[in-house]
């Protein structure tokens, strides 16, 4: 990833399907299924609105769409070297006018960037009626003519963020909102097993160890958010003794334990 002026750009990489999310994946794959719509008529999918909020999956959900988009051939990405920009507007004129500067110089090899932009517009609702929003307003319509949008709102819009939408769709053209539908208990669990393997941790997911993770999760972590947080705590009671990282459910014991202020002895792995 590289980030600059506000904006975060993306080059094509293997990407695994997000944990949950499912209403939005599910989404993103019937617009794969008629990508010779898009391939043969020269039509772009719509743009969409999630209510998702930040450190719930945005990266991830766009990372994804992303590469689904270009192996179905949904969108053309040969306009830049950049498949993806993510931009989060913190409400001020200057940073807007950066953040679509930003997108103009993305369009590298074509007069436009035609790639995927996830767009964090939350900000800009707290200041309705001022130039920022009406300059958003016009720059967006004519980047939302060339690339596919994804902007993002706080989980519960305020009352302002909805007159932004309205703004917005009266501006724009073929726009599609979806409801974001909470992250259950075990997709959470799962977040953070996958979090923990990524750190370069075997995680052994017998039956002892999802049933430990359950009981550590009611007081450990409650939203998705903390994921990260708890999978950097889990790697530290996995069993470094071997050439690969191990953890199970005797490195859950131990924690536990120390979280409820006892002395436990940490078994072997054999």
């Amino acid at each position: 990833m590289v980030k600059k002026e506000g904006t975060t750009t993306m080059s094509y990489r293997e990407i695994t399907k997000p944990i949950g999310l499912g209403t939005i994946c599910r989404e993103i794959e019937a617009t794969c299924r008629r990508a010779q719509l898009y391939k043969r008529c020269g039509l772009r999918p719509e743009h969409l609105i999630l209510p998702l909020d930040p450190g719930c999956g945005r990266t991830v959900l766009l990372e994804y769409m992303t590469a689904m988009y270009k192996e179905a051939g949904v969108l053309n990405f040969s306009s830049g070297l950049d498949d993806m920009l993510e931009i989060v507007f913190d409400g001020t004129l200057p940073q807007l006018k950066d953040a679509f500067a930003a997108i103009r110089d993305a369009a590298v090899y074509a007069n436009e960037y035609c790639g995927l932009i996830g767009m964090d517009i939350s900000e800009l609702a707290l200041h309705l009626g001022e130039t920022q929003v009406a300059e958003f307003l016009k720059r967006c319509r004519q980047v939302c003519d060339h690339a596919c949008v994804v902007f993002f709102l706080s989980a519960h819009p305020s009352r302002n963020e909805e007159r932004l939408l309205d703004k917005l769709c009266e501006s724009v053209d073929h726009v599609k909102r979806l409801e974001v539908e909470p992250y259950t208990a075990g997709e959470m669990l799962d977040l953070v097993v996958k979090l923990v393997e990524e750190r370069g941790v075997e995680v052994r997911n017998s039956a002892a160890f999802h049933a430990m993770l359950e009981e550590l999760q009611a007081e450990f972590f409650t939203d998705v958010r903390e994921a990260p947080a708890a999978a950097d705590v889990l790697v530290r009671y996995a069993d470094f003794s071997g050439f690969t990282p191990i953890l199970d459910e005797h490195g859950l014991k131990t924690m536990l334990a120390d979280r409820h202020g006892h002395v436990a002895e940490r078994s072997e792995v054999k």
